[in-house]
């Protein structure tokens, strides 16, 4: 079983945002992040690299 852990680019650094994704579904702005339990996680952002070997998906949050 693949699952992703996800980072967001804030300032040069990656942060933490949830692990053990999933399912990632862009929509528009909006990123819906589900984890293995059902669990749902929306960001209002981007998504800038998905690396399928390492299971990372990075993305970037809209400026509110």
């Amino acid at each position: 079983m693949c699952l992703s852990t996800v980072y967001k680019k804030e300032g040069g650094e990656n942060v933490f945002l949830c692990k053990n994704v999933a399912r990632v579904i862009p929509k528009g702005d909006e990123i819906a992040l589900y984890d293995l339990m059902g669990n749902k996680t929306v960001i209002d952002g981007v998504i800038l690299d998905v690396d399928l070997m390492e299971n990372i998906i990075l993305v970037k949050e809209n400026e509110r």
